[in-house]
């Protein structure tokens, strides 16, 4: 499809308007895929990069081109390539458009939902630096923060066994301390008892364990039992280990209680879902719409979502018992291998015969735990079955624990048979002491410099995180305090109706790396956080007031930017306040604006009639967005009466003054007699709305421009005949009957609608003085050029 930005031969805005699932967010999508390469959204969701491009196209011929009126840059496209799935093929001037657009331009309702809803610092931390284009610092700030955790942990399993190697060292040679001339001098003492060449240094330590051990090899019982002691050492560090049994027995039957039905599986991502419902509804100020597809809830949607979510309690019990008990099984297996690879490198020939049948066990153990920790590792929902306590693994393990204690004598008896002869058994000692130190020594030496490396890598990434935070929080201070006056001005504008709340600003929390909180002067007292007292409405103008503050100045030469459906959380008396907002401070810029909000539309339409206006009507898979040119009321009406429908003129005019009246009435602080069914014809509207007018702006001797315009209005009998039966399709009103209605309106609101911000006129009071203006002030009713003199 196509978004011309073009209308009447001069560039302009374009105003986007359609419900839920027509396809407006897909434009969007496409533009931070030009941007980024990169959907986050989508991807955070689980999305892959091949599931961007149209799933009919497979790739083909899928892409986003720009055309501009620039001076250096006529087009940007970036094509989907199917070769390299995360590098589009780009053409056109890309680079020089990427280069104009620094900073992120585009803003949907999700990310100021995630502003507001965010109740850890650190993510809304994210949110300002991604708005203030320091995404990529974050990013890195991320990235060394979990490098140093990575290598935190793995410094920490090498001193554990920098320790150990100490420990055995120690215990070896019965000293507290250990060091190189420590451990030679220990070697030298077994080998001269058996008159074996002194050594100087630990790299000849090897030489002294040759010539032992050819001594032990001339001794059949002195070699057997040194094999023996150096298995019982390795016996002695793979027991004990626990039966998977019963955790297997114990885990089917929870997966089979939760898999008893997939209704299970669908009522657990519920249970998710409504979680997360029950966090945001509180803040939301309408707590009736349902806040996933904005649908109003007959009731109290907060109680029955929780009801919802306490019903799934037993099954969510079940659901974390599982997961427990899996995540348990899953270590007990890896742990398990790590065990069984250590006695699969024996090699004695007399131990490997004794115990054929416990090797042979460790064999198909080894071979089918890989297996068996893929299964468990596997989600709840990809699990077709669960059978593990039925594979002959656990059986083979169970059958290692029961010979436990039969293995240990066997090795024990040997020891002490083979142990009898003094000479044998000091020989057989001093040769496992002698090849005990030396692995051991070796494995002090080697963690002993990893230790230190690692410390030392830890500490420069410290310092180096150190200094990168420290970077991005002066530059999120300062990048603030640049746009901080047009923040607190943007948010002003918004919350103009609130006096008590102003001035928003950014906090840092020292000593904290990654943690920004807001603030608020509230009465004159600054209040941190600013959530409470802002409501979700006004964090959300906080938020937008950031943003558009960042393009404004970030963006400096690429005047453009979107909002998707950024008005969801304001209400009807706001919501104007948004294109005032844009007319006053950014008529220089190109703005695309997204929305599913009739209303809103309707007022951005009559609001910026030279905008280029969309109506996406429904979503085809062949064709994507269905869509025409959208009209305002003016023009609509305009148009009927050109094709000489006066019933349909009639009842659009209608519905447009019911509208127009009604703010009218709001702005101006009208009284109005209440009715409980809050409908109004339009006389009881327009009566008190004229009352109003003509109380407000009464002077002696003069008659104000706006009455004489009302006067007018109202003394052709038609206007009153009409307000009463315009709904009414048998009273036949003709097109010049609606036509003069019509052009004498447009009278009116000439006067009091203001082109510059986009505002009708409102009461005010200010100390003793009163005033009907307009936002900006261009227009002042009280101001004496109003007033006709009369005699």
């Amino acid at each position: 499809m196509v978004i011309d930005f073009i209308k009447g031969n001069r560039a302009t805005s374009a105003l986007i308007y359609g419900r839920n699932g027509t396809g407006k967010s897909s434009i969007v999508d496409a533009w931070e895929w030009l941007l980024n390469f990169n959907i986050e959204n989508l991807r955070r969701e689980g999305v892959v990069f091949t599931d961007f491009p149209h799933k009919a196209s497979n790739g083909n011929n899928s892409y986003i081109s720009v055309d501009f009126q620039h001076t250096s840059i006529n087009n940007a496209t970036a094509k989907f390539n199917i070769k390299k799935i995360s590098s589009p093929t780009i053409s056109g001037e890309y680079g020089e458009f990427k280069a104009l657009s620094k900073y992120p331009n585009y803003l949907r309702y999700t990310d100021l939902n995630e502003f507001i809803c965010n109740k850890r610092k650190a993510e809304r931390y994210e949110y300002i630096a991604k708005f203030f284009g320091l995404e990529k610092f974050s990013l890195l700030q991320d990235t060394l923060q979990a490098t140093i955790n990575k290598q935190t942990v793995n410094l920490q399993n090498i001193q554990s066994t920098f320790k150990a190697s100490t420990n055995s060292v120690n215990v070896i040679t019965g000293l507290t301390t250990v060091d190189e001339a420590i451990v030679v001098n220990f070697i030298n003492s077994i080998g001269a008892k058996h008159k074996i060449p002194t050594i100087n240094t630990f790299k000849d330590s090897e030489k002294v364990k040759s010539a032992l051990q050819k001594i032990v090899q001339t001794n059949p019982i002195a070699r057997e039992l040194s094999e023996w002691k150096s298995f019982q050492t390795k016996q002695n560090q793979f027991y004990p280990i626990t039966t998977a049994k019963l955790n297997c027995t114990v885990l089917e039957q929870l997966f089979n209680d939760l898999k008893q039905n997939e209704e299970s599986i669908k009522q657990l991502i519920l249970s998710s879902l409504y979680e997360l419902s029950i966090e945001i509804l509180p803040k939301l100020e309408d707590k009736s719409k349902c806040p996933v597809c904005d649908e109003t809830f007959d009731g109290d949607l907060l109680k029955h979502i929780t009801e919802k979510h306490n019903s799934l309690a037993a099954l969510n019990k079940n659901k974390t018992d599982f997961d427990t008990k899996k995540s348990a099984l899953e270590k007990q297996f890896e742990g398990l291998a790590r065990k069984v690879a250590a006695l699969e490198s024996e090699s004695s020939s007399v131990v490997l015969s004794t115990f054929q049948s416990f090797f042979d066990n460790l064999r198909i153990i080894s071979s089918a735990l890989p297996e068996l920790t893929t299964t468990l590792k596997k989600p709840l929902k990809d699990l077709a079955s669960l059978s593990l306590s039925d594979d002959p693994t656990i059986e083979k393990i169970d059958a290692i624990i029961s010979n436990e204690v039969a293995d240990r004598k066997i090795v024990a008896d040997k020891i002490i048979a083979l142990s009898k002869d003094e000479t044998t058994r000091t020989l057989a000692q001093d040769y496992t002491n002698l090849s005990n130190i030396i692995e051991n020594f070796k494995g002090y030496s080697i963690n002993k410099e990893k230790v230190t490396y690692l410390e030392d890598i830890n500490d420069k990434l410290q310092a180096f995180l150190a200094c990168l935070t420290t970077y991005i929080q002066t530059i999120i201070k300062t990048t603030f305090e640049s746009i901080s006056a047009d923040v607190v001005d943007y948010f002003n504008v918004l919350e103009n109706s609130n006096p008590d709340i102003k001035n928003p600003s950014l906090k840092l929390l020292t000593g904290k790396d990654k943690a920004v909180e807001l603030e608020i002067e509230f009465a004159s007292e600054k209040v941190t956080p600013a959530f409470k007292f802002l409501s979700e409405s006004q964090v959300n103008s906080f938020g937008l007031a950031i943003f558009l503050a960042a393009v404004k100045h970030f963006n400096s030469d690429f005047k453009f930017f979107i909002l998707d459906d950024v008005v969801n959380s304001f209400d009807s008396f706001k919501r104007p306040k948004v294109s005032q907002l844009i007319a006053s401070r950014f008529s220089d810029f190109q703005v695309l604006m997204i929305t599913h909000d009739q209303i809103f539309f309707d007022t951005v339409q009559k609001q910026f009639p030279e905008w280029q206006r969309y109506k996406f009507t429904s979503w085809s898979y062949t064709t994507g967005p269905k869509y025409k040119l959208s009209k305002n009321y003016t023009e609509e009406i305009q148009e009927y009466l050109d094709e000489d429908k006066p019933i349909t003129a009639g009842q659009t005019l209608g519905r447009y003054l019911e509208w127009i009246f009604g703010a009218l009435n709001e702005n101006m602080q009208t009284p109005i007699s209440y009715k409980v069914e809050n409908v109004y014809t339009l006389s009881e509207f327009y009566n008190p709305l004229v009352k109003r007018f003509r109380d407000k702006l009464k002077i002696a001797n003069k008659q104000h421009k706006l009455i004489v315009l009302f006067d007018e209005f109202e003394s052709s009998t038609i206007f009153r005949n009409y307000c009463a039966h315009w709904k009414n399709e048998a009273n036949q009103f003709t097109t010049d009957e609606i036509d003069g209605i019509f052009k004498k309106w447009n009278g009116i609101e000439q006067m009091i609608f203001c082109t510059s911000c986009k505002s009708l006129v409102f009461f005010e009071k200010a100390d003793t003085a009163e005033y009907i203006r307009c936002t900006c002030g261009t227009i002042n009713l009280k101001e004496q050029s109003h007033y006709l003199t009369t005699v």
